[in-house]
């Protein structure tokens, strides 16, 4: 029932008896948990730990996990950090044209594309880019989980694939280019489709049979250089069957707004951008 942690960087500077002086960012995915503490006058990330939880199917699978996590650390549950965040990758997510937007039923629109859900138990978030509005849905029970941990204390929530448009939208130097962002379980697409100027915006399960068809779908957005993040290596599996459909590749580095020290040095720069690349 272990949720082990199978990496970590720690600062040597970072003082546990300071808490109250660090900014606590928190990401929980399918099948992982992982955060970062940054120095709050510096903005200097001086913590880093990431959890394997296995497949996490429910909501009370992901608690039962999470509170391994949360009783075995040494000050994870402490309650008086500077602030709290938490990114929560779920894939719910739609876009509609601005012309067809109404605010009010921003969760009618969710509804639609997933029948499934309740959405009276989600927290909704909009960002319009370009002509379209954009909008995500956050579940509500992830969120009360750590709540629970940090009662009485404001934890902000973001959507992760939300977080990455944004990063995408705010660096021009890279909107020339696909951007690939994989976790254990999925594959996330964004770039702007060449005759239109539209974003583009897809996630697929890296065990779907449609796989090779969604990497055609990105390749006719001509060869352009494709940048890719997460849980990925030149010897995988998934990287293979990348590079045989997108010839134009590298692996992507720590985003521009986040500033680690040398301690740092050595960390896999690709695979936390949905951690490093959000301002908070």
């Amino acid at each position: 029932m272990d949720a082990p942690n199978i990496f970590k960087v720690i600062d040597d500077r970072f003082s546990v008896e300071r808490i109250e002086n660090y900014d606590l960012l928190m990401e929980v995915q399918e099948t992982r948990f992982k955060f970062l503490l940054r120095e709050k006058i510096s903005k200097t990330v001086v913590w880093l730990e990431d959890y394997y939880l296995g497949y996490v199917n429910s909501t009370e699978k992901l608690e039962e996990k999470l509170k391994k996590v949360f009783t075995d650390h040494e000050f994870l549950k402490a309650n008086f950090w500077n602030s709290i965040n938490l990114i929560i990758d779920f894939p719910c997510f739609s876009s509609i044209p601005e012309d067809f937007y109404m605010e009010e039923l921003s969760a009618n629109y969710l509804k639609i594309q997933y029948p499934e859900l309740d959405f009276a138990e989600f927290e909704i978030e909009t960002f319009k880019y370009g002509s379209e509005y954009l909008i995500f849905g956050v579940p509500q029970n992830t969120i009360t989980i750590f709540q629970n941990y940090f009662p009485n204390k404001l934890i902000g929530c973001s959507n992760s694939l939300l977080n990455s448009i944004k990063y995408f939208h705010a660096h021009a130097r890279i909107q020339n280019k696909n951007l690939l962002i994989l976790d254990d379980n999925w594959l996330e697409a964004i770039y702007l489709e060449p005759k239109t100027g539209n974003l583009k915006t897809k996630k697929i399960t890296l065990n779907s049979q449609y796989l090779k068809a969604f990497l055609n779908e990105i390749e006719k957005n001509g060869q352009l250089e494709t940048l890719i993040y997460g849980e990925i290596t030149p010897f995988s599996h998934i990287y293979r069957t990348i590079s045989d459909k997108l010839t134009i590749i590298e692996f992507g580095g720590v985003p521009r707004n986040s500033k680690l020290s040398q301690y740092f040095a050595e960390i896999p720069e690709q695979r936390y951008f949905t951690l490093f690349s959000v301002i908070f």
